[in-house]
């Protein structure tokens, strides 16, 4: 009889050992979710501008270039093209408001 006790009594107590384990990776599970969602979330809404003719574009436009470790997008094949051959150009004009991500 005291062996059955035993053995539910270390059952038990392996079960609480899991189960407080599983309680505490669940919230950090939960908000790396949130986190990725949230970053998704942020590209999504992010408004991005043309730096050649300042029409709103979104991050999955076909067109894209790189400067300066920066990735700016256009509205069309033209504008990409007129910005690769003189971005510096391009970002005087437009100052601070352009920002490529």
């Amino acid at each position: 009889m005291r062996i059955l006790v035993l053995c539910i009594a270390i059952a038990m107590l392996a079960l609480g050992v899991v189960g407080c384990q599983q309680a505490q990776e669940t919230p950090a599970e939960q908000a790396e979710t949130t986190i990725e969602e949230t970053v998704e979330e942020v590209i999504e809404e992010t408004v991005l501008v043309d730096p050649v003719c300042g029409k709103t574009v979104t991050a999955e436009s076909e067109w894209t270039a790189e400067y300066e470790g920066a990735t700016f997008y256009f509205c069309s094949e033209d504008c990409r093209d007129k910005f690769i051959e003189t971005p510096g150009e391009f970002l005087k004009a437009q100052g601070e408001e352009v920002i490529g991500t």
